[in-house]
């Protein structure tokens, strides 16, 4: 037969033996065992077979030994796509195919190769369907079927291309005893294990034929001859690569292998090359002085082992043959940080378990796991992980990176009972970036508003309660005075002027000057020593609490009133007053010629030279005297005594006879 139809078996749904051998088959269509559950058996040797459909067995997986010997099969990768629902396979031979390796290549971009697993639930217990099945299959025991055995894995490689294997093969499927691998008659030069495989226990039946291959027994083999797994390979030949001469393995010393020079290997450590690594055992040493230098065996990369050790730092990747190490096992340590600069460039495995690691820093996450094409696992179970918001980004990049964290599903947190970081729900461990963010600007606001607010009220009510002096000060600095009334600034004050002059000229300030501003429309209040002041009180204190009092000062200056002490005394109190309010409060009335004017002070003087004054001479005196006293606008102040030092002492001569008017 060259092919079979898609429905050919359809109605054979609990066929458990299938022999489709010695045929000429060279293609199976997608569905054909889709109705074969039971299958057990399935014979597909010596065809034509070049490859298999990605779902061929997806609904047989009670299928327990498949013969794939004898076809043209080269594809590991198409192998591992078909073989992965066979959960229970134990008997697999692929002898006399084409296959060049058991490494197998992923079609997803960017995927780094993997071994061909197929054995992967083999230890799940026997399915009562699968058990029932192989009794009978026994009972029946079809040519060429040895099925004495159930729990045995047997696998065929025989008679393909294969040119080295590892060993660490069998630890990747977790192929326990008891086993047996066939690679007879390939073209493997090379035998290594990079880790201990098992325990050599008399009970554990073993076996694998290397009969018919090429294999050179040089110090790339020493690793595996070291770990004593010689009883492995019962009969193999050894070709050496100096004299061509067939030696049986176990004929061989470990010196024959390899001639390892002890002084080359740290101190405390035991070196060995294996495969195409310097291996390095540094176990229980707790210091590594120096690493030998890899060129010296030939080799390029190093596998370095300083674990159980109670290493706190790993050296600096400077440390001499240090960046040559490609794969480092530092677990069982007491490593609490792991720097970018103590680790190899090179690295492919890094194993970290058993530390005191709580996180890790944003840059080896980028470096070692975001960015890293080199890096294929990384192991980092038995550490103490914190999981809260600052490890946001350690969950974030181990979920990313999950395939290359074989262990990643015993990283427990410590801080939370039962929980991993793979588990962790990041949104209970910290807000989100975006609800940060809206709560960042959400408070900030609120801060925002409420200090506005507060400062705001406190503006105001030291507004109302310094009103004035915040209005004096801002008209007085020249701010805002479009908006600042004078008659605001002088509300308070009691007189609308106080009028400073010499005695000697109380006529014209009494008959002349007093009515005219007392009795025009609307009258101004005036203030005068004569009228308003307390006989005996203390004459400074009068001054200034007439010029305080008093919208206007005005100053009547004449040759008496230059001569008279107590009046320049006045002149200055108006003036000190007007420069500290910032505002023009003097009216300066000239009155009678200043015959001596040599009398006259350096301050009085300089007012004089730099403003203004009213002549009594002028046509117009009484036009502009109005125009420079205070314009009335609103409700006056009914009050019209002088307050000295809060104490009223005086009501002038005016002010009762217009209380006598008001009562008449």
């Amino acid at each position: 037969m060259h092919s079979l139809e898609r429905n050919i078996f359809a109605a054979l749904t609990e066929l458990n033996y299938l022999n489709l051998s010695r045929n000429n088959i060279y293609e199976l269509p997608k569905y054909l065992f889709k109705k074969q559950r039971q299958l057990l058996i399935l014979d597909l040797s010596h065809n034509s077979l070049i490859y298999l459909s990605p779902q061929l067995f997806d609904q047989t997986p009670l299928l327990w030994q498949l013969k794939l010997g004898g076809n043209r099969l080269y594809s590991t990768t198409n192998l591992m796509e078909t073989l992965k629902p066979l959960h229970y396979l134990h008997k697999l031979d692929l002898s006399q195919n084409k296959l060049q390796t058991v490494w197998s290549t992923e079609t997803s971009v960017n995927t780094t190769p993997s071994l061909l697993k197929i054995f992967r639930y083999r230890n799940m217990g026997i399915n009562v369907a699968l058990a029932d099945g192989l009794n009978y299959i026994i009972k029946l025991k079809p040519e060429n079927y040895e099925g004495d055995k159930l729990n045995s894995i047997e696998i065929n490689l025989s008679g393909n291309r294969l040119r080295e294997f590892s060993l660490d093969w069998l630890i990747a499927e977790e192929i326990t005893c008891p086993f047996e691998i066939n690679l007879e008659n390939n073209l493997i030069k090379n035998m290594f294990a990079l880790q201990k495989l098992f325990s050599t226990t008399d009970d554990c039946v073993r076996e694998i034929k290397m009969t018919g291959n090429p294999v050179e027994c040089d110090c790339k083999f020493a690793g595996i001859y070291s770990e004593n797994y010689r009883s492995l390979f019962n009969g193999l030949q050894c070709v050496q690569r100096s004299t061509k001469i067939i030696t049986d393995l176990t004929q061989l010393e470990l010196n024959d292998l390899c001639a390892w020079k002890p002084v080359m290997c740290p101190s405390k450590c035991n070196c060995y090359t294996q495969s195409e690594f310097l291996q390095i055992s540094c176990k229980c040493s707790q210091h590594i002085e120096q690493l030998p230098r890899p060129e010296q065996v030939g080799l390029k990369s190093s596998v370095l082992d300083i674990s159980d050790n109670n290493i706190v730092v790993l050296p600096l990747n400077t440390t001499f043959g240090y960046s040559n190490v490609s794969q480092l096992n530092a677990s069982y340590n007491k490593i609490t940080d792991i720097n970018i600069t103590q680790l190899p460039p090179n690295l492919t495995v890094l194993d970290l378990r058993n530390n005191r690691l709580k996180s890790l820093n944003d840059e080896f996450l980028r470096t070692y796991l975001n960015d890293s094409t080199t890096l294929q696992f990384l192991y980092l179970s038995e550490n103490p992980w914190y999981c809260d918001c600052s490890a946001q980004q350690l969950l974030y990049t181990i979920r990313t990176n999950r395939t290359r964290i074989p262990d990643i599903d015993q990283l427990l947190c410590e801080n939370l009972q039962n929980v991993t970081l793979l588990t962790a729900n990041l949104t209970e461990l910290c807000l989100t970036p975006i609800n940060v963010e809206y709560y960042q600007r959400l408070i900030a606001t609120m801060i925002s508003v409420s200090l506005t607010i507060i400062i705001l009220l406190c503006i105001i009510i030291l507004f109302y309660k310094y009103k004035l002096e915040v209005k004096v000060w801002l008209y007085g600095h020249n701010i805002l005075r479009s908006c600042i009334h004078e008659c605001e600034l002088d509300d308070h004050k009691t007189f609308d002027a106080f009028i400073s002059y010499a005695h000697q000229d109380a006529d014209f300030v009494n008959h002349t000057l007093l009515p005219q501003l007392e009795q025009c429309e609307p009258p101004f209040r005036v203030c005068t020593h004569e009228r308003n002041w307390l006989a005996g009180a203390y004459i400074p204190e009068q001054i200034i609490e007439s010029v305080e009092q008093s919208r206007r000062t005005i100053i009547v200056l004449s040759q008496h009133f230059i001569e008279s002490d107590w009046a320049r005394m006045e002149f200055r109190t108006a003036h000190q007053c007007s420069l500290n309010e910032g505002r023009a409060r003097i009216i300066m009335i000239k009155y009678g010629e200043i015959s001596n004017s040599e009398l006259l002070d350096r301050e009085l003087k300089a007012y004089l030279d730099m403003n203004t004054y009213l002549d009594w001479q002028d046509v117009r005196f009484w036009d502009k005297l109005r125009y420079a006293m205070p314009h009335k606008v609103g409700r006056e102040s009914i009050s019209n005594m002088l307050a000295v030092n809060r104490r009223i002492y005086v009501m002038g001569q005016f002010e009762m006879n217009r209380l006598r008017v008001e009562r008449a």
